[in-house]
């Protein structure tokens, strides 16, 4: 019998928010639901039991402190974690919050070990193992109308990293085609840029997948995995 993945709620008044706290969420082994108002995010509370909440200070019905209290004055949702994510400079906020029944505070920007560190501890929920795997493939880039081609140095479900003869132009997502080895259907993705090195003539970007559906990503993984083998043999 397999065991029932752990929940994160996730409740925000600003959608921005809620699906950048949701990319970095989707690497543990977990169910993420969103809210953009207190009062629905109480709703899901009630409805999903999840383990873990975790939310703003500005719930656009409620402030975080009556969320809080709601949380813990409803016999169907005491029990549930809850993390506020806020501003450094609003240090108050958190004091607020603690004193409502908020079990700890996060400061943004979100760094991912901290945040791994308090889901950890919040939950059993546990961190995904991200399985990555140099790998040389050729890609087709369409940034802000203009086309590029690249090569992957690495690559995993959730990203990769690429090398580029010149620097990507603006801002913007990227639009990535390419094929895996071995099979006969390319993979279109957008990815957004995480970081970027320069080294001579060569450009390296590390980017993250942003709309990679469970089927792009399974494929992926799959490679991934086959990839990894052959290397331990």
């Amino acid at each position: 019998m397999t065991e029932e993945p752990g929940r994160i709620l996730i409740v925000d008044h600003s959608r921005r928010a809620l699906l950048f706290q949701e990319s970095i969420l989707r690497r543990r082994e977990a169910v993420i639901s969103t809210a953009l108002a207190g009062s629905e995010g109480l709703e899901k509370a009630r409805q999903e039991r999840p383990q873990l909440i975790m939310f703003g200070f500005d719930l656009f019905d409620m402030s975080a402190p009556e969320f809080c209290r709601e949380i813990r004055n409803d016999d169907r949702t005491r029990s549930i974690s809850l993390l506020l994510v806020c501003d450094r400079e609003n240090g108050a906020h958190g004091d607020l919050c603690l004193a409502a029944g908020c079990n700890d505070v996060i400061y943004r920007p979100l760094q991912r070990n901290e945040l791994d560190a308090k889901i950890g501890r919040l939950t059993s929920i546990p961190a995904r193992r991200q399985l990555r795997t140099l790998t040389r493939i050729e890609i087709s880039l369409e940034k802000n109308g203009r086309f590029l081609l690249g090569r992957s140095l690495n690559i995993s479900a959730t990203g990769m990293l690429i090398e580029l003869d010149r620097v990507l132009p603006g801002e913007g997502k990227l639009r990535l085609h390419f094929y895996l080895p071995g099979e006969p259907a390319a993979l279109q993705i957008e990815a957004e840029v995480l970081r970027a090195e320069f080294v001579g003539t060569l450009a390296k970007y590390g980017l993250r997948f942003v709309n990679a559906g469970g089927e792009e990503r399974d494929r992926i993984e799959k490679f991934v995995r086959r990839l990894r083998s052959r290397e331990l043999i």
